[in-house]
């Protein structure tokens, strides 16, 4: 089978652009591990260019946003780095200790969207470290096995990607990024309690912002309700979030057979 003829769910772990560290998954709807391998962060493009036309989703492991809390986190950063997830070991690295790469990662957003990758819509963010420590072996069952750290945790964001394509993702997160994790059919059973135990007993005024449909049954791409007073803030966000799935809902055939690629 051609290239062309297939669909395709990248996972990239995002690494140095001068050193042989970012890790790349190609995985084909057939649940076919089509490539992984380590690459020099700059050749990146050069590495999925084949594949662009006929992917479906890409997820990186790496900061897609800015955030303007310290450290430069965003708010879903700042919640995962409470006590119960540096004790678990993770708490995901300040991205002002990496700015080149946060650059880098930013820069791959700008260039991902003018061959028609709308963020949190069809080019998500994922914290792999995260996943492989919550995820159970039913997320593992599309084998895609990486040899080195970085091409594993490519596979898992490329594992992730494809569940994207089917709904079965769900978000983290407010305005300044959001973060893209397995429903929760697809956790451990003590994460499962866990996590509902951590969101239960937040700090509501530090959190006020930080939104989730973790627990949500189905991922909702209806048109959020009106809410007014405490929940007006949230509604605006959900609001966006939903305007861009109607606006560039990669599950139609329109960017493939624009051509703009």
């Amino acid at each position: 089978m051609k290239n062309s003829e297939r669909h395709f769910f990248i996972g990239i772990d995002l690494g140095w652009k001068e050193k042989k560290t970012t890790g790349v998954c190609i995985l084909g709807a057939e649940g076919y591990c089509q490539k992984c391998q380590d690459i020099f962060g700059k050749d990146i493009f050069k590495v999925i260019r084949p594949y662009l036309k006929n992917t479906e989703v890409i997820a990186i492991d790496a900061p897609l946003t800015k955030g303007r809390g310290k450290g430069k986190f965003r708010l879903y950063e700042k919640f995962l780095s409470t006590k119960i997830f540096r004790l678990e070991r993770v708490n995901p690295i300040p991205p002002a200790l990496m700015p080149k790469l946060a650059d880098f990662a930013q820069d791959l957003v700008k260039k991902l969207a003018k061959r028609g990758f709308v963020l949190d819509i069809n080019l998500i963010e994922v914290f792999s470290t995260l996943i492989e420590k919550i995820a159970d072996k039913n997320f593992f069952l599309i084998n895609c096995p990486g040899k080195s750290k970085n091409q594993k945790s490519a596979s898992i964001g490329a594992i992730l990607a494809f569940l994207h394509s089917k709904f079965k993702t769900r978000y983290l997160g407010y305005k300044d990024g959001f973060l893209f994790l397995p429903e929760i059919s697809f956790w451990k059973e003590n994460w499962r309690k866990k996590i509902y135990d951590i969101w239960k007993s937040r700090d509501r005024l530090k959190y006020h912002y930080l939104i989730t449909n973790v627990f949500n049954n189905r991922a909702s791409i209806t048109k959020p309700r009106t809410r007014r007073g405490k929940g007006e803030k949230e509604n605006e966000i959900l609001f966006r979030l939903w305007k861009r799935i109607e606006e560039h809902s990669f599950f139609s055939t329109l960017r493939r057979d624009s051509g703009s690629r």
